[in-house]
């Protein structure tokens, strides 16, 4: 392996594109330069002690202010060298004196006046020495200031004249630390902050949207009152058609009202009932999905309960998408109709789960396409059933299996094994919306269950499956 591909090997071990093997040879290799090039160096003593210190002391302090002090003290006691930090200030991309060897940390609202400009390599001053402060070029996508350069900052030595040659190429390499250190930090308060403001904005969903959301509870009630109101002036209405005495035009104008009544009231019915299940569905999601605990421990955290599958979740659904599945000519074949419920019990995060059959019915709709029955007939089919898998768990631990069939063009092997990773799209899907993130939310949430999934290619279409563990 050339120092080349070490080079672009040591990039992809860091992004995760490299194979275990060419790791492995990747490291080997650079450990040797490594060796190579410190024999080169032939660091004084105090000066390997310097970096040695540092490297202890960078892991010791986790903070970036502790940081920039270490990176002012070390050439001060080791070398009785003062130094100055500058930083890109990311918001405004500025550069900023943040830390100096003989006052410390600069306060912030001090930071800005000076006249020092970012430089791409180390630069002879007047009265010092300036080497830019290079981050790591594997991981600057991660941080949103990187443009061309991967310059994050200045270090600056003085005087300059104690700065001989080779002080100043241990200086340069002492630098190159300072940035990689420095990128980790920016790197971990990233992430931190980002925590933070997932935390606040999931807060914030709480209180502006799903607190809201229950109002519609409210309205919901409201409005079922008011349709029972219609309801019994409609029946009013024909009351007094049959036992009134009136002249037969205003019986009929009463038999009209009544009539109108009638279906406004059937219209609102529907109405209702259509505004209560997207209520519910809606509710139901929101209050899943934007749970605290899931933010707060970064990954879904269960909140399990008895289930009946078929009235909780699969009728549900299929009141939902029965009219879409119509009208793309779609028939739905739900054999979980007739299983008795008495056959399983489930213990699951309704929430959760009742999003994982709403993925499967979504991409139903979306990729169900032609094809040729038994009888060579042309179909476009959508099917669902469960069946008891005993032993599927281990010895005595059964599952449940949810099998959900669509017609169409079969999958290959290849595309089936792949189908529940993120950013999967099989070949032909680019006509359907889609991130290819649909399944493999179903496989996580599947497996924190406890459960599995998978994926099975048919002579006229394709099968995915889920196997849930079930108590008898």
């Amino acid at each position: 392996m050339s120092e080349l591909q070490a080079s672009s090997c040591a990039i992809r071990l860091q992004v995760g594109g490299a194979s275990s093997q060419e790791l492995a040879d990747c490291i080997a290799l650079r450990v040797r330069e490594k060796k190579e090039s410190y024999r080169r160096y032939n660091f004084e003593r105090s000066q390997e002690e310097a970096f040695a210190a540092f490297f202890d002391l960078a892991q010791e302090f986790t903070t970036i202010d502790s940081l920039y002090q270490i990176c002012a003290t070390v050439p001060k006691v080791f070398f009785d060298l003062d130094s100055r930090i500058y930083i890109i200030e990311p918001k405004r991309s500025q550069l900023e004196l943040v830390c100096t060897s003989r006052r410390g940390l600069v306060p912030p609202d001090e930071r800005r006046n000076h006249e020092v400009e970012v430089v791409e390599k180390p630069v002879e001053a007047e009265e010092s020495w300036f080497f830019p402060i290079r981050g790591n070029r594997a991981l600057e996508d991660m941080l949103p200031f990187f443009g061309r350069s991967s310059v994050l900052g200045l270090f600056e030595v003085l005087p300059k004249d104690r700065v001989d040659e080779r002080k100043q190429f241990f200086l340069e390499k002492f630098t190159n630390r300072i940035g990689y250190n420095l990128h980790q930090k920016l790197l971990v308060q990233q992430n931190i902050d980002h925590i933070k403001f997932i935390n606040e904005l999931v807060s914030d969903i709480e209180h502006n949207v799903i607190t809201p959301n229950l109002y519609y509870k409210l309205f919901l009630i409201r409005l079922r009152k008011m349709i029972e109101n219609y309801k019994n002036i409609e029946n009013l209405t024909r009351k007094m058609v049959e036992h009134s005495s009136v002249c037969e035009a205003v019986a009929q104008t009463l038999q009209n009202a009544g009539e109108t009544l009638h279906e406004t009231n059937r219209g609102l019915q529907a109405e209702y009932s259509a505004l209560r299940k997207h209520y519910e569905h809606t509710s139901l999601f929101l209050e899943t999905l934007f749970r605290k605990d899931h933010f707060q421990q970064g990954t879904y955290v269960l909140r399990k309960q008895s289930c009946n599958f078929r009235t909780e979740i699969i009728k549900p659904l299929i009141d939902r998408y029965v009219g879409q599945f119509e009208r793309k000519g779609i028939t739905v074949d739900d054999r979980i109709e007739n299983v008795p419920d008495e056959q399983v019990t489930l213990f699951v995060d309704k929430g959760l789960i009742s999003q994982v059959f709403d993925n499967f019915f979504s991409n139903a709709l979306k990729y169900t396409g032609e094809a040729k029955d038994e009888s060579g007939r042309t179909i476009k089919l959508f099917s669902l059933n469960q069946q008891i898998i005993q032993g599927a768990f281990g010895k005595d631990k059964p599952g449940v299996r949810f099998n959900f069939f669509s017609a169409g063009k079969p999958l290959t092997r290849e595309e089936c094994s792949q189908v529940f990773e993120e950013g999967f799209r099989a070949v032909g899907s680019s006509g359907e919306s889609g991130r290819g993130h649909g399944l493999h939310f179903v496989k996580n949430v599947v497996e924190i269950h406890g459960g599995m999934v998978g994926c099975e290619p048919q002579a006229n279409g394709n099968l995915l499956y889920l196997v849930l563990p079930f108590k008898k």
